[in-house]
């Protein structure tokens, strides 16, 4: 009986410790993969949504061959490795050698992939338009125009103007790589708002203008010159021209009437062609703003 139970000890203790040796050979192993670099031929972007699973993401990760094995060996790792760690959202761009270590540690600090750019003052929508579409790459310039027209945004702004001209606020603004042009164009209107102060709406209301006419008349301002010693004097004009009845005349709205085909060049004819936006044919303001006026 002695003897048995000494056999069962020994056999115990050999399959312990050959379990032991397979378990940190595997550990060995794994950890070597946690850490072995992988070459990435070409960048690779990542797109993780709010609320994406770590199963979800490691499918992505796997199938862009950011790492080499089965999916799964990512989701241990996170596990063993990052433990309690989320998954943060956003555009995550990996290049060059890169190991699931070092891919695990960006997806949980949110490093993730943003560009910035500058709307200048002045700029209409179409100049805004040109900037977007090289500032978000993968974006057509008719999906931005097409967001700049959408009711459901026009609709939120005063007087529902046909597009979102002149409360696009001139800023710096900063964005994840991918976005939907709705979410950009929502938030520099909320910048409008953000900016816009209630004792330039009771100065609007003092001269019998609404919102919408205050920003027409701001952006035409800021169309006929860039040095603000002139405004004032510019902005006495103009009122003094709508008090009275007459005609605004001013170049920058029949550039904008006609901005598809202007060349540079204000003919005769030009000041004579009709459009919703010729204050040389029209009376008092156009439709709406024709740039995004400063501050």
């Amino acid at each position: 009986m002695t003897r048995f139970f000494a056999k069962l000890l020994g056999g115990i203790a050999a399959f312990v410790l050959v379990t032991l040796s397979a378990t940190a050979a595997a550990g060995f192993w794994f950890k070597s993969w946690w850490t072995q670099p992988v070459k990435l031929p070409t960048p690779v972007i990542i797109s993780v949504s709010e609320g994406a699973t770590l199963q979800r993401v490691s499918r992505q990760l796997s199938q862009q061959r950011v790492f080499e094995g089965d999916s799964r060996f990512f989701e241990y790792g996170w596990r063993f490795f990052t433990p309690g760690k989320t998954v943060k959202a956003g555009d995550y761009k990996f290049e060059g050698s890169i190991t699931p270590e070092q891919v695990a540690l960006r997806l949980a600090s949110g490093e993730t992939i943003t560009v910035s750019f500058t709307i200048p003052e002045g700029w209409n929508i179409y100049q805004i338009t040109e900037r977007l579409t090289k500032v978000f790459e993968g974006t057509s310039k008719q999906e931005w125009l097409k967001a700049m027209r959408d009711p459901r945004l026009t609709k939120s702004l005063p007087s529902a103007p046909e597009t979102v001209e002149g409360f696009l606020f001139p800023e710096t603004y900063t964005f994840r790589a991918k976005v939907a042009p709705k979410e950009v164009i929502s938030a520099m209107i909320s910048t409008f708002w953000k900016n816009l102060s209630k004792e330039v709406v009771a100065k609007g209301e003092e001269r019998k203008l609404n919102l919408l006419e205050v920003v027409t008349l701001a952006s035409i301002i800021e169309k006929e010159t860039g040095k603000a010693e002139e405004r004032p004097h510019i902005s006495s004009v103009f009122h003094n021209r709508m008090r009275i009845g007459m005609r605004l005349q001013t170049d920058p709205t029949v550039i904008y009437g006609m901005w598809e085909r202007f060349d540079g060049n204000i003919r005769k004819k030009d000041l004579k062609t009709p459009t919703a936006y010729n204050t040389y044919v029209i009376k008092g303001l156009p439709p709406g703003p024709i740039a995004s006026p400063g501050l």
